[in-house]
Order: C-alpha cells, then sequence, then structure tokens
C-alpha cells in the first residue's frame, strides 16, 4: 500500500506507513530507506535526508549517494561529507570487489590444497608457509569486511567539541555542529574515539547518533 502510495505522489501518506514498518532486517530495508531520503528531500528535511542516505551509504557507497552527501554537506556548511580519498577506494573496492575476492578466494584454495596434499604424504610443512596461510587468510577476512570496519555517526547536538583527549577538560581541536558526520571505532567509558577532517579526537558518545 505504501508504494502505491508513493507512486501516486501522497508523499506523506506513504511516509507515516513506511516509518510504522521500517526493519532493519527487511530485505526491502535499503529501498525504503531511499524512498524516505526522497521524501525528507522533497519536503527539504535536509536533516533526515542525511541520515537516510548516511546509512545507505555506510553499507554501500556509491558516487550517486557520495555526491549526494557532499552537495547538502557543502549547502549546510557540514563537515565530513565531502567526497574523500576514502570514498573513492569504496568505489573501486565496490567495483571490482566480486572479480578481486574470486581469484583472492582461489589462491587461497590453491594453497589449502598444496599443504593439504603435504599432510597427506606426511611431508614436512615449514612454519613460514602456515604463518603466511595464516596472514592471508586475515587478509581475506579484512578485505571482504571492509564496509563493515568502517562506523559512521552523525552529531545530533546543536554543538559538540572534538578534544584531543578523553576528558571535558581537553582541549578543543574543533567545534562540531548538528548534522556533522564523523568516522568512529572506539568507545572508552562516555568518550568516543573518532576522525574529523583528518583530526583523530574525542567525542562525548551522547553526541552523535550512529548510522550503522
Amino acid at each position: 500500500m505504501a508504494d502505491s502510495l508513493f507512486k501516486s505522489n501522497r508523499l506523506l501518506e506513504a511516509e507515516r506507513i513506511y516509518l510504522k514498518n521500517l526493519n532493519p532486517n527487511s530485505s526491502e530495508f535499503e529501498n525504503i530507506q531511499f524512498k524516505l531520503a526522497y521524501i525528507a528531500k522533497v519536503k527539504n528535511d535536509w536533516v533526515s535526508e542525511l541520515y537516510r542516505l548516511s546509512s545507505i551509504h555506510a553499507k554501500q557507497n556509491t558516487p550517486a549517494i557520495a555526491n549526494r552527501l557532499a552537495e547538502i554537506g557543502e549547502k549546510q556548511q557540514l563537515d565530513g561529507y565531502a567526497v574523500s580519498l576514502i570514498d573513492q577506494i569504496e568505489w573501486i573496492y565496490f567495483s571490482i570487489f566480486p572479480y578481486l575476492l574470486g581469484i583472492l578466494l582461489l589462491l587461497g584454495l590453491y594453497a589449502i590444497i598444496i599443504l593439504f596434499r603435504k599432510y597427506l604424504r606426511n611431508s614436512r610443512i615449514p612454519r613460514t608457509q602456515l604463518v603466511f596461510l595464516s596472514a592471508y587468510l586475515i587478509f581475506l577476512g579484512l578485505f571482504t569486511n571492509l564496509p563493515g570496519l568502517l562506523r559512521f555517526g552523525i552529531i545530533t547536538k546543536d554543538k559538540a567539541y572534538l578534544r584531543a583527549h578523553a576528558s571535558s577538560a581537553a582541549p578543543v581541536m574543533q567545534i562540531l555542529k548538528k548534522g556533522n558526520r564523523v568516522n568512529y571505532w572506539n568507545t572508552q567509558d562516555i568518550w568516543v574515539t573518532c576522525i574529523v577532517n583528518g583530526q583523530v579526537g574525542y567525542i562525548k558518545a551522547s553526541d552523535y547518533s550512529a548510522i550503522n
């Protein structure tokens, strides 16, 4: 029903139904997020549009999404949305991922088969080969989960402070306003380690909302 309302341009009615039934575990979650982002754009609700697009961007970075986020960020004078080197690396990652992953899996399987055949023949397996194979499998795991290692959040307070240390007495490196996006990766008590515009610092966990 919501899709029918959306197609007939009854956006507010469709939005209410989408929000009521929004489920992150649903196969339609990303598609609904796109539609909610479009509705937010029509309503000129740029904060909601940022959040919706950023949640998709965190899982599947595409030039269209990244450029739209950069456009909103520039218009609203927000930090963290300019197209970055990380974005460009992710574009390459998603474009070649299926092919490169196939090659890497074949190489790993080839190495495992060789070592297994040595084991069946009771041949000596050099320690360096086991270490190399272990390191290769760890690299393969990191490669396949690269997007999941990048964690994003949006500042939800009108003003947040990026501090040099995890302390309210630490020097302020940047003052962030509502809507700014940060990359974060570690939480310690009430402090979150993050990076904003190339600077690593700390913000309070209550100052942002996680996107992924």
